[in-house]
């Protein structure tokens, strides 16, 4: 008896079992509205827990993805130096072809009003102790460059050739020492001689040639015509200062020139007539 009893209880226990398990699968098989208390319970203990796991995985995950990206970051801004360098010469250029079309329409402005031939030339070259004592262009006996020709720019003159080699030509400028120019005044053609200023201060020394010649400031001084080289009626420069001399029997006065010589870039050299 005990033993059937025994039996048929472990079937009765197996089915409750089945049936509770059976329940519950059932139960939860379904959308719920509301928690249980244990489950609130479970939830509340567990919630700080989660919350600091889900932050620190997604610190992980931008942490990954960052030194990921740390590569092609550093890819895109070296091209981006480039595109940047690039974009610099570009410019660099374009300013350079501005200032070369800007004095070879100065070439062409002057070649028209003029009747003499002319040799656009670039500096290549300044001397090493004075930039206002010579300077050196591209192009010499090759080109038809001889010694003693004149120099100029659109604005005015710049100086005479002193040496020449096949390609190249060295340029004493007006403001040196041993530049001399036979000048007029524009106004009254009074007769004076341009030199440089031992000094190198920039101006122009002006001279007079007869006793009779006066200059004042704001005089405009002019190419004599008397030169070999020097066609007449070439800009100089404008007086800006007299100093009379001893006596008041001379005077010697300053001349502003037209040309900057500090920012020479191209010249004209006025060709021979027997070029």
């Amino acid at each position: 008896m005990s033993s059937q009893f025994m039996k048929k209880a472990k079937i009765i226990v197996i089915l409750i079992v089945i049936i509770l398990i059976t329940g519950s699968i059932h139960l939860t098989s379904h959308p719920r509205t509301q928690l249980t208390r244990f489950e609130q319970l479970v939830h509340d203990i567990f919630s700080p827990m989660q919350t600091a796991l889900s932050r620190l995985n997604r610190s992980v995950i931008s942490l990954f993805s960052s030194v990921a990206n740390i590569g092609s970051l550093q890819k895109e801004n070296e091209q981006l130096k480039e595109q940047v360098l690039a974009l610099k010469q570009k410019l660099y250029k374009m300013a350079e072809y501005e200032r070369e079309n800007i004095w070879l329409r100065e070439a062409l402005d002057f070649k028209e009003n003029e009747e003499h031939s002319i040799l656009v030339s670039e500096v290549i070259g300044r001397s090493p102790n004075n930039l206002l004592s010579t300077v050196t262009i591209n192009h010499g006996r090759n080109h038809g460059v001889c010694q003693g020709m004149a120099v100029m720019t659109g604005l005015g003159i710049v100086g005479t050739v002193h040496t020449v080699s096949a390609r190249t030509a060295t340029i004493i400028l007006c403001t040196d020492s041993r530049s001399a120019i036979g000048a007029m005044v524009q106004d009254t053609g009074d007769l004076v001689l341009v030199e440089g200023d031992p000094s190198y201060s920039g101006f122009l020394l002006a001279k007079p040639l007869s006793k009779d010649a006066e200059l004042k400031v704001g005089d405009v001084l002019v190419t004599s015509g008397l030169s070999q080289y020097f066609p007449k009626g070439m800009p100089i420069g404008r007086v800006a200062e007299i100093i009379p001399g001893r006596y008041q029997l001379s005077f010697t006065a300053y001349v502003e020139p037209f040309v900057d010589f500090s920012r020479l870039e191209y010249v004209f050299c006025v060709l021979c007539e027997s070029e």
